[in-house]
């Protein structure tokens, strides 16, 4: 294949789009702020990128930090809610004065009925001695154990 007259080859546009695109030693040396980018490339750091990643990584932590305050909140209401029915359920068994000659356990909705709170598997009271504790089964294998409490003296 011939070239015309005044027709530049492929080549030949490649080495000088090279040659411009690439800064003279002068200019390399005058920049202070010069990151390398690529193997024979450099870029100017502007204060306008310095910003927008400063900003970009202080929502990312602020974001991070969100996410952790939510889970805990969600955990605490959660907690609160268990242990808020379980005192129901007991006070519940308490009302009905049960006696400390006879000890025996039944499932929670026996004695308050209504549905569990979320995560319960299963809840249980446990009457002993006259003193009433609940024992709720959650998920992932936890529990959670209202403390024993006698009802009070007439």
């Amino acid at each position: 294949m011939s070239k015309r007259p005044g027709q530049i080859s492929q080549k030949d546009q490649s080495r000088q789009k090279a040659a411009q695109s690439q800064p003279s030693a002068r200019q390399r040396s005058s920049s202070r702020q010069a990151v390398s980018a690529a193997p024979g490339g450099v870029r100017e750091v502007t204060p306008e990128m310095r910003a927008r990643t400063a900003r970009t990584f202080g929502l990312v932590i602020l974001g991070f930090v969100a996410g952790i305050a939510l889970m805990v909140a969600v955990l605490s209401a959660q907690g609160r809610a268990l242990r808020e029915y379980a005192v129901r359920v007991q006070t519940a068994v308490l009302a009905t004065g049960p006696s400390v000659n006879v000890s025996y356990g039944q499932p929670c909705v026996d004695a308050l009925p209504g549905a569990l709170p979320s995560g319960v598997l299963s809840c249980d009271v446990q009457v002993s001695s006259g003193q009433v504790s609940v024992l709720m089964q959650l998920e992932r294998d936890r529990e959670f154990r209202l403390a024993p409490k006698a009802a009070a003296a007439p």
